[in-house]
């Protein structure tokens, strides 16, 4: 195995790790891999991503790369990865780390480091929105705004990421407003005036804490939130926290290989995987069955 080890110097865990770089080189030594770890900032990852992709490969030699941070560090990474024959290794350094769990990659970074040892890779899907990968999910609204206000929380506070949710949460439900657009799915087009469209990599069960129990079903599931008042969209996170949402009043669902969404806006603030950015209109959803190998200690099953 020939392994790239990349770690988001910024990362939640990082600062928490020590040395990482010697720990995580020691611990691939230990298990007899040879690993070149690098510490780096996150937005050098997508393209250090794409040069080790873009290597030749040596006869017979499995290359890995490795990745070390949370949810959207990974997803700049495999961006390079999907379609390749180069597989993912997790290090779950983030916060939240959705994936790492979906996928059943243990938290602790030593029994992360057996998984990737252990060199047992499945096939997952992705999913991209006009060409940009992401692994979890994406949506349009009030959370990438929420995504965004948190962001500017962390900057101008020096506040972790958790710590600034509530300050950007109390921002988003005083600023934020419907968006009118429209949704084409399975050959049906509806015009939509919605808070928000959460856009999910294979199906999201939102009774269940926003839980996949499989990342290889081939398709998008998504939910458009339905028109309530302010007090009933505020509420909304608890009652998906607490497994209350009501999946016929308070929002509208689809499963899709592709989706469609347009606006009279020529760009709209999308996230993805947890990060804020502006993409031109329309979006173009797709899913991307089977595009990712990554070195998982579980066997994932369809549904």
């Amino acid at each position: 195995m020939r392994a790239l080890a990349l770690i988001n110097q910024s990362a939640g865990a990082v600062a928490r790790s020590g040395d990482i770089e010697k720990l995580v080189r020691d611990g691939f030594a230990k298990r007899g891999i040879h690993a070149d770890v690098k510490l780096v900032a996150g937005h050098q990852i997508g393209e250090m991503a794409q040069g080790f992709v873009a290597e030749r490969p040596r006869s017979g030699d499995r290359r890995v790369l490795v990745v070390g941070g949370g949810d959207g560090t990974l997803g700049s990474a495999t961006s390079a990865l999907a379609g390749t024959n180069v597989a993912l290794g997790v290090l779950p350094l983030g916060t939240l780390n959705h994936f790492a769990k979906d996928l059943g990659v243990p938290i602790e970074l030593d029994a992360a480091m057996d998984a990737i040892a252990a060199n047992k890779p499945v096939t997952v899907d992705v999913a991209e929105v006009n060409g940009r990968v992401f692994l979890n999910n994406s949506s349009i609204g009030i959370y990438p705004f929420f995504v965004a206000k948190r962001s500017a929380e962390q900057e101008r506070r020096g506040l972790g990421k958790l710590a600034a949710i509530g300050p950007a949460l109390a921002r988003t439900v005083r600023s934020a407003s419907w968006q009118a657009v429209h949704v084409a799915a399975q050959g049906n087009r509806e015009r939509l005036l919605t808070p928000c469209v959460f856009v999910g990599n294979n199906f999201y069960d939102i009774g269940d804490l926003g839980r996949r129990k499989s990342l290889s079903s081939h398709e998008l599931s998504v939910y458009v939130v339905k028109q309530q008042s302010w007090f009933g969209l505020a509420l909304l996170p608890f009652k998906i926290a607490f497994g209350l949402i009501d999946a016929t009043r308070d929002v509208e669902t689809y499963r899709t290989k592709a989706l469609q969404i347009t606006s009279h806006r020529a760009a709209m603030l999308v996230s993805l995987d947890g990060e804020a950015i502006s993409m031109d209109m329309p979006l173009n959803f797709r899913i991307r069955p089977a595009a990712l190998q990554v070195l998982s200690p579980t066997k994932m099953e369809p549904d």
